[in-house]
């Protein structure tokens, strides 16, 4: 299983790659930053330069054309957060060789690249409606020496996405669990109940498992991550 220093490698390889550096002018100092309190041994320093490189990264590309943000207007929808390590390195038991993972509201698709990375398997599909923040994303999995057919981008609502064949899911509270967000999950919950195929989903600031239950049994949960797999008969 995974571990952080895992993580650090990916995200200082990220930030080691030139088009990447061409693109985001801060990360090298940010990689730098943290490379020198690992070296110096100061865990405190190495920490806070850790988190400012991962969400300086996950926030990359974070920009949606007037029609994009309709579409986030109409689905109540939040911004891009980020997920932390946590889920990435939970997630090691449940994802093998021949898994589909999918992340809904992926952003620019740091966390689907990092599993995909840390636990290779069959493919990862990132569904995200801001096409500059795929775009981004497209940079980090070259970065990453991901082969292009282990990911697969949808640039679209996630209301339009099925998530049959899915056996993994990672979401992150993608719109606001009220108002036309209800919509959302009401939907998602139809077809995630409608098969019986074995399902784990890990849900970042759980707004599902409401909706699910009947199906989904939680087997962890700390109040910020949610994991969930389908009841056994």
């Amino acid at each position: 299983m995974a571990d952080l220093e895992d993580i650090i490698d990916s995200l200082l390889r990220i930030a080691d790659d030139r088009r990447v550096c061409a693109e985001l002018p801060r990360v090298k100092t940010l990689a730098d930053n943290l490379r020198e309190g690992m070296e110096e041994g100061d865990p405190e320093a190495a920490e806070m330069s850790l988190v400012r490189l991962y969400t300086y990264l996950h926030s990359a590309g974070c920009y949606y054309s007037e029609r994009e943000r309709e579409v986030l207007r109409r689905r109540n929808s939040y911004g891009c957060y980020p997920g932390g390590f946590d889920p990435i390195i939970k997630a090691g038991p449940y994802i093998r060789e021949g898994t589909v993972v999918a992340d809904l509201g992926s952003g620019n698709g740091l966390q689907g690249l990092l599993l995909q990375r840390l636990y290779p398997h069959y493919k990862t599909i990132q569904v995200e409606i801001s096409s500059e923040m795929i775009r981004i994303g497209r940079l980090f999995q070259n970065a990453l020496g991901i082969e292009r057919d282990r990911v697969e981008w949808i640039n679209d609502d996630i209301m339009n996405f099925s998530t049959r064949g899915v056996d993994f899911l990672y979401i992150y509270l993608p719109v606001r669990p009220s108002g036309r967000g209800l919509e959302l999950y009401r939907a998602m919950a139809d077809e995630l109940l409608a098969w019986d195929k074995p399902m784990y989903i890990f849900s970042i600031a759980d707004a599902i498992h409401g909706f699910i239950k009947d199906g989904f049994d939680v087997f962890y949960s700390d109040g910020h991550l949610t994991c969930m797999e389908r009841k056994r008969p």
